[in-house]
């Protein structure tokens, strides 16, 4: 089940074609994430800094299945998992809002370092915690308990 956000595509989102520019996704997927540690609870750079710890894309994988265009309403969705205890899989899905086509699927891996040096370490139990509760919210946000963020 996904945690849902909504952008409006706007002009300069686009390239020469007319349609959303492909790195754009990739930038809706972290503002998904960021809307997500916000509705459980925590920004994700306060849980950084208060946990010092870094959270490095090790993967991306997009498969890009319609166009979007400017003035259009999509809806990002974000499902997450934990892999390991040093692996983060979220699992994101852009569809028009109006009427539900798939826009663009995809995955980003996320790894677990320590700051200062960069070297791989398990996941806070912070973290754990945060990833538990996201079945509950998105079944809270598809059931109209949760408002859609904007962002």
């Amino acid at each position: 089940m996904f945690f849902w956000i909504r952008k409006k595509v706007h002009w300069g989102d686009t390239d020469a074609a007319g349609v959303v520019w492909f790195p754009r996704f990739l930038g809706w997927f972290e503002d998904a994430e960021e809307e997500l540690y916000s509705a459980l609870g925590r920004p994700r750079q306060a849980l950084l800094e208060a946990l010092d710890f870094g959270m490095p894309r090790v993967e991306v994988q997009i498969k890009f299945l319609a166009p979007a265009r400017a003035g259009e309403i999509v809806r990002v969705g974000l499902a997450s998992r934990v892999e390991n205890p040093r692996r983060i899989r979220h699992t994101f899905e852009i569809r028009q809002d109006d009427t539900r086509q798939l826009v663009a699927s995809g995955s980003v891996r996320v790894g677990c370092v320590e700051r200062r040096t960069f070297t791989p370490r398990d996941l806070p139990e912070e973290v754990m915690r945060v990833f538990d509760a996201l079945p509950a919210l998105a079944e809270r946000q598809a059931a109209g308990e949760v408002e859609i963020p904007w962002t």
